[in-house]
């Protein structure tokens, strides 16, 4: 059987990515948007009552509201709810700690970044290759 088949199926999929439009994966990619990180102080009047949602990597939608008092809810697909709590960290990062019931817990502190109108988590905002990951953010 001739190889040819198969790197048409990979040349299909690679393709296919690129089709419906590629966003951004590395925070160099956010730079001509005018990439800003945003401060301890942005973060202290962005995020209390706001409301989150995210993709998460098995591509399930998620969504919480950013209580004052610092906990929320969180949804994640159809069903599945959990206990969380955040902060802001006293270096301007945005800390999160869910307490999933039938996975591990999950906590993790991310600067934001916002391009283009768009907001962005991050582990590092200084290096170009770092990965960000997509945050709608609203009021």
């Amino acid at each position: 059987m001739p190889k040819f088949p198969h790197i048409a199926v990979l040349l299909f999929a690679l393709f296919s990515a690129f089709a419906f439009g590629q966003a951004a994966t590395m925070l160099r990619d956010l730079d001509s948007e005018r990439r800003a990180t945003l401060t301890k102080e942005d973060l202290g009047q962005l995020l209390p009552n706001a409301s989150m949602s995210r993709l998460n990597a098995e591509g399930n939608s998620q969504s919480w509201k950013n209580d004052p008092s610092g906990s929320f809810i969180i949804s994640s697909g159809q069903s599945t709810t959990a206990q969380g709590k955040w902060h802001i960290s006293d270096d301007g990062r945005y800390c999160v700690l869910i307490e999933w019931k039938r996975a591990p817990a999950e906590e993790w502190c991310r600067y934001i970044v916002k391009s283009g109108g768009t907001y962005y988590a991050t582990r590092s905002d200084k290096t170009g290759t770092e990965r960000v990951y997509r945050l709608e953010i609203s009021k």
